[in-house]
């Protein structure tokens, strides 16, 4: 089972698969100072407050779990926790904030593609290593080498499983239509850049693309427009909350085909909000629960990194460790986390595993 109905016990389930993976003693040289500070940038409200709020209680729990075991390098790890409320603007006010002002060695976050997308290029322009457990837009990285890195293996990799697995499944889809959030830097990536040539590879035509904002709530016109041409498939690109409302519009005006939702729909929101109009719903995770458990992973990959590459703690020396962190995170190579084995490529993306996922009787499930 990979999510829940309700958020309670999608956290729990967080927790109890945590506790489950165990922490090694502490190792490494003695660092200067009286504690290491890393920064972490998670919305706890707005568009995307499912995962941030997952990803908060993934990097607390790792952070109790380092310093139960005694910190890094001998000091106790400190999160400077920032709430971006999913808002770019305030990506880059808290990005600047933590770098320059609060001094962390490095930052963990934000959630989306439109947050990583601006706080990327200042990850080069200040030399400060950002992490994104979830941001999945194509080439966010690749130009901002090797300070900017994401978790996620990326929305063509994962769009392309969740198609393939749709398709096992359904056989005899062969026309789709596209409905896609424009305001949204991962939704419009995969309504524009990732989806037509994904559905032309598989040989499937597409009908239509069209787009909504976000903070819609009535969806019936471009539902109605959707249907018109009589698609056999749908593929959502939006957010949980805004593929909910449209699942629900598309089924009450009597579309009975199945619905492939973009990367942002696995969280579980989707079917609390949802509900039996998102069963059957297709998409994707990298992970159980990921933005929670690669926020976990990231910071003990930090740690590992902290007491293996030199740093040193001191004040004086935050512009060499910063580097030596971001040289540290670009040879990653076969780490054991969480979300499964973590491997960096030459932009700074993880090539890790990808789960095709289904809704099945209110909860997801792996699609086999």
């Amino acid at each position: 089972m990979i999510g829940m109905r309700r958020r309670a016990v999608t956290v729990a389930v967080v927790t109890v698969l945590l506790a489950s993976l165990g922490l090694p003693p502490a190792v490494g040289a003695k660092l200067a100072g009286d504690k290491v500070r890393l920064g972490v940038i998670m919305p706890q409200a707005g568009l995307f407050v499912d995962w941030g709020q997952h990803g908060l209680i993934g990097a607390e729990f790792a952070r109790d779990e380092i310093n139960a075991a005694g910190g890094i390098g001998g000091l106790p790890l400190e999160l400077v926790v920032a709430d971006d409320r999913g808002d770019p603007k305030e990506s880059v006010t808290l990005t600047r904030r933590l770098a320059q002002t609060d001094r962390v060695l490095m930052i963990h976050g934000s959630i989306s593609s439109s947050s990583a997308g601006v706080m990327f290029p200042l990850s080069a322009s200040l030399k400060v290593p950002i992490i994104t457990p979830t941001a999945a837009a194509p080439g966010l990285t690749d130009k901002f080498r090797p300070w900017a890195y994401t978790m996620n293996p990326g929305a063509a990799r994962a769009l392309g499983t969740g198609l393939a697995a749709l398709r096992k499944h359904h056989p005899n889809v062969k026309k789709a239509t596209i409905l896609y959030n424009s305001a949204d830097a991962i939704s419009k990536a995969e309504g524009e850049g990732v989806m037509p040539p994904t559905f032309k590879q598989a040989n499937i035509e597409l009908l239509d693309s069209i787009t909504f904002q976000t903070g819609d709530l009535d969806f019936s016109a471009q539902v109605t427009r959707a249907l018109a041409k009589q698609p056999d498939l749908l593929f959502l690109g939006s957010g949980s909350r805004e593929a909910a409302l449209i699942a629900k519009e598309a089924r009450k005006q009597g579309f009975k085909g199945p619905i492939h939702g973009g990367v942002a729909t696995a969280t579980p929101d989707l079917i609390a909000l949802g509900g039996d109009a998102v069963e059957g719903w297709y998409t994707t995770t990298y992970g159980p629960n990921s933005s929670g458990l690669a926020m976990y992973d990231q910071l003990f990959i930090s740690k590992m990194c902290v007491e293996t590459s030199g740093v040193t703690n001191k004040p004086d020396d935050l512009e060499s460790d910063r580097d030596k962190l971001a040289k540290c995170w670009s040879g990653l190579k076969s780490y054991d986390g969480a979300i499964g084995a973590v491997t960096m490529n030459e932009l700074g993306v993880n090539v890790g595993q990808i789960w095709a996922l289904t809704v099945k009787r209110g909860v997801f499930t792996l699609a086999e």
